[in-house]
């Protein structure tokens, strides 16, 4: 993702994207830490400026450069024209019209040169200004959301799912937790559209339910925007001994903040769209959360590695 910033000595003084990165090229978390090491305590505009002259080191000295050299062609220029007014009203005669012309003409046109090299390295600076500040808001956003997801792994653990205990359809109500802890069951949750959730259990059903057993693997599956309902369905994917059903109050809320997160840290607007999964080992953790179709298979075999890790 991140690449080092050319920070040698630019060849020209035009303004040049040598020393500017692309906005997705951006170490922020490398760039906050080294703003932060030097300046404990700054606001978010200085953090900004800082780590936008990190990235593009030689704009200052450029804009510098710029003010100095057109100042100068400037006030060289003004000289001349003073000249040239004395020719032309007669008060000198010992100046080269045609000559002087020219030196006007490089004077004012080296300043205006100057003027413009300014203009669009400033522009360049504040457009790298935004794109650093837009990768810090979306940053502190990712973290919050990681903090939030954090704290839901305890609401997750209490949320109610009803499952079959018997081949003749026998059912039983518990929390996650009491069924992962007593029964030793991994869990995955899978959110989105009718469609979506129809398309994950039917790429489940097509491993057989033996692998799930093995696996001791429990699906969860919860369409969004209907309301949670106790029952097994009719549907041939949707009741297999492997699948459990949301059932009591708790679901909409953390469906929902999942969603919320989940589009915070993908950077995407169609999570809703695609469906999320949430995957609960049965040691209490969350190994994984992701957006789109569920690889059932390397999912199945994450959680018994991970079993397998935390016996060692």
């Amino acid at each position: 993702m991140t690449t080092k910033s050319n920070r040698g000595v630019p060849r020209h003084l035009a303004a040049s994207t040598d020393d500017t990165k692309d906005g997705d090229d951006i170490d922020i978390d490398e760039l906050i830490a080294e703003s932060r090491g030097k300046k404990p305590g700054l606001d978010s505009s200085m953090r900004t400026k800082l780590i936008a002259e990190s990235i593009a080191p030689w704009r200052t000295f450029r804009l510098f450069l710029y003010g100095s050299l057109g100042s100068g062609a400037t006030v060289g220029g003004l000289i001349t024209l003073t000249g040239l007014a004395a020719a032309l009203s007669g008060a000198r005669s010992d100046i080269d019209i045609s000559g002087t012309y020219k030196d006007l003409a490089i004077d004012f046109g080296f300043a205006i040169l100057f003027v413009v090299f300014a203009k669009l390295d400033v522009d360049k600076g504040n457009e790298l200004n935004e794109q650093v500040e837009g990768k810090i808001k979306k940053k502190i956003e990712s973290r919050k959301a990681s903090k939030s997801i954090q704290s839901r792994e305890t609401t997750l653990g209490s949320l109610k799912v009803s499952i079959k205990v018997t081949e003749d359809g026998v059912e039983k109500e518990g929390t996650i937790d009491d069924i992962r802890v007593g029964a030793a069951q991994n869990f995955v949750i899978v959110a989105g559209s009718k469609m979506v959730v129809r398309d994950a259990l039917l790429g489940a059903q097509l491993l057989k339910g033996a692998y799930f057993a093995r696996g001791n693997v429990l699906i969860v599956p919860y369409v969004t925007g209907e309301a949670v309902s106790t029952g097994f369905k009719t549907r041939t994917e949707e009741n297999q001994p492997y699948v459990a059903q949301a059932v009591g109050d708790g679901w909409d809320a953390y469906i929902e903040a999942e969603f919320s997160d989940a589009a915070v840290q993908s950077g995407g607007n169609n999570v809703r769209e695609e469906g999320i999964a949430i995957v609960l080992a049965k040691t209490g953790e969350v190994v994984r959360r992701g957006v789109g179709a569920i690889p059932w298979r390397k999912t199945i075999d994450e959680l018994s590695d991970k079993l397998a890790t935390s016996k060692k």
